[in-house]
């Protein structure tokens, strides 16, 4: 039921009702944003006397910026008697009109209320009809809501309440929830949504998601008795799983900095799985309501490797298991699957571990192989034009980034310019902003006749140029690596879309081509491109080492496609402008 967005948005809907009106034990809190918005009367449609000429103001969808920007020009009145700050015409017959505004429309109040009106619109086919009217006229009252508006609003709060509880209380059925229970009908049945105890909200909307989500319910409780045999199985086999490993379990536990801990409680048939917090005192009810979700995945992950110990199987695969966990959580999680006595973990078995992060990788073929006892073999597979290519991973293709740009400026084969970006980087990581740097960041920019930003600008003219031997200095350093190197013949290749479209044609792999494509501002109507290619500028960074980018092709074939057709339109579809490099 998690994964039903029907039921999701009826939730969601109904929460911003009980949200809009929060209760006392009196009724309904006069500060919450629905009584806010609704407490001084519906001064949108019931606009004040002396007021009718603001109407298109007050009710344009845009009246709350209105109201800030009329009231905050009022303060500058004083400057100058009788004179307006928006136009400086004459405003002395209107001054009291204008400020009337102010004093009867409060921008919060506004906001408030333009708020509780838009979710009487969202919320209003889940209503009945009768209830849409009354709801509406509530917010529609000159004077704000009396007793009696008040009265109804609590009841259909506590309506809204009972159901989004009952709603809420469905969409968290899972195996987890039902492993706790000892009769899956009695939960099931529970789980069903009878309308007539619900008079308010008895719409056709209404009724049709509730009688599919019945009709979902009636199918497992037709299968009640199978699923019970199931789960009762499924949840004896775990126990007695826990009850071996429960203190590998709870070092796993300890090691990734999970404060809980699993026990076994009772005795024969009454044995159950129980899980304590080790800040409290007892067990925790309803464990998979406290986990959080990447809590949740941990023990799903353990227990997960208990059943296959238990069922030994041929093959075991893992699909992305520790991706989204925390670095010392993912190397906690390797330890509990793959390093402990063979009988006790995965060991020595056959597993295929599927994953879209590197770290696993580095850790075990280079940082620390010998824990995982030498048994890892990597390979990097790329979707390419409907073929699934492999290519194997060794430990000397795990390189620092500085390695990567030493190897890249070395290299006989590769472009010029590809040369000078990556010692750009090389540069930053190492953190050189020499006089190298600044040349090559001037040569990014295009510029004629480079300029120094280590030096103070000047008031009118900005930074000012190199000093010709700090060029010097900088060409010495640049031809170290790249002998080539030749200023005022790259600056005008750089300044070229045509040729650095056609060294964009070029490159060997995808990671050259977005660096060449940075230097082309041909994305502005693709956001998600641009930020792929703005975030794979900087991923050098994000580990100490990484794959071999020239090697292993790690940019998605969408990414490029979508780069090529931009490159490709003529100057006119994109303007062939060239964008200023950061």
């Amino acid at each position: 039921m998690q994964q039903c967005p029907e039921l999701n948005s009826l939730i969601d809907h109904l929460q911003e009702l009980s949200n809009a009106f929060r209760s006392t034990s009196s009724g309904i809190s006069r500060s919450s944003t629905g009584m806010r918005g609704l407490s001084g009367g519906n001064k949108i449609h019931h606009i004040p006397a002396g007021l009718e000429n603001y109407q298109p103001y007050i009710r344009s969808e845009r009246r709350v910026e209105w109201i800030d920007w009329q009231t905050k020009g009022l303060e500058f009145s004083p400057l100058s008697d009788g004179c307006c700050p928006f136009c400086t015409g004459d405003i002395t017959g209107k001054e009291a009109q204008i400020r009337q505004v102010r004093e009867e429309y409060d921008k919060s109040t506004i906001k408030n209320l333009t708020a509780i009106i838009r979710l009487v619109e969202n919320l209003g086919n889940y209503l009945t009809e009768s209830a849409r009217e009354r709801l509406l006229a509530i917010t529609m009252l000159q004077n704000g809501p009396e007793a009696e508006h008040i009265e109804y609003l609590v009841a259909l709060k506590r309506q809204t309440d009972t159901l989004t509880e009952k709603l809420t209380a469905l969409r968290g059925l899972n195996v987890f929830s039902l492993q706790e229970q000892q009769n899956v009908r009695e939960v099931l049945t529970a789980r069903l949504i009878d309308l007539q105890f619900f008079p308010d909200l008895q719409s056709e909307l209404m009724q049709g998601i509730t009688d599919r989500l019945n009709a979902a319910l009636m199918d497992l409780i037709n299968l009640a008795g199978p699923l019970q045999g199931k789960i009762n199985r499924h949840r004896d086999s775990m126990i007695r799983l826990i009850a071996q490993h429960k203190t590998n379990i709870n070092n796993f536990l300890t090691y990734a900095g999970y404060k809980y801990r699993v026990d076994i409680a009772g005795e024969g048939e009454q044995r159950k799985l129980r899980l304590r917090h080790i800040d409290f005192d007892g067990y925790v009810s309803g464990g998979s309501q406290h986990l959080s979700y990447g809590e949740r995945n941990a023990f799903a992950i353990v227990l997960f490797m208990y059943e296959c110990l238990s069922k030994n199987p041929g093959l075991i695969i893992l699909d992305d298991p520790i991706s989204s966990f925390d670095k010392n959580k993912k190397f906690a999680i390797l330890e509990m699957l793959f390093r402990r006595a063979s009988g006790e973990c995965l060991k020595n078995r056959t597993v295929l571990m599927l994953t879209h992060d590197v770290e696993p990788v580095i850790d075990t073929l280079k940082s620390v192989r010998r824990l995982f006892s030498n048994q890892v073999t990597a390979s990097c597979l790329r979707l390419s034009a409907g073929v699934i290519e492999e290519l194997p991973v060794n430990d000397g293709d795990i390189m620092t980034f500085m390695q990567i740009c030493k190897s890249i400026t070395a290299s006989a084969d590769c472009e010029e310019i590809i040369k000078l970006i990556y010692l750009r980087r090389y540069f930053e990581i190492v953190d050189e902003r020499g006089d190298a740097y600044q040349l090559l960041s001037n040569l990014f920019h295009r510029r004629v006749v480079p300029l120094d930003y280590r030096e103070p600008a000047a008031a009118g003219s900005g930074y000012p140029k190199m000093a010709p031997e700090k060029i010097q200095q900088a060409l010495r350093d640049i031809r170290e690596y790249v002998d080539s190197f030749d200023y005022p013949r790259l600056q005008a290749l750089v300044s070229s879309p045509d040729e650095i479209k056609n060294l964009y044609r070029r490159c060997r792999n995808g990671y050259e081509k977005l660096q060449v494509f940075r230097l082309l501002e041909l994305d502005q109507d693709h956001p998600v491109i641009r930020k792929f290619v703005n975030e794979t500028y900087h991923i050098e960074n994000e580990f100490i080492c990484q794959l071999d980018p020239s090697r292993f092709d790690l940019i998605p074939e969408y990414v490029i496609m979508e780069c090529d057709k931009l490159i490709a339109l003529p100057p006119a579809a994109n303007q062939s402008s060239v964008a200023r490099i950061a």
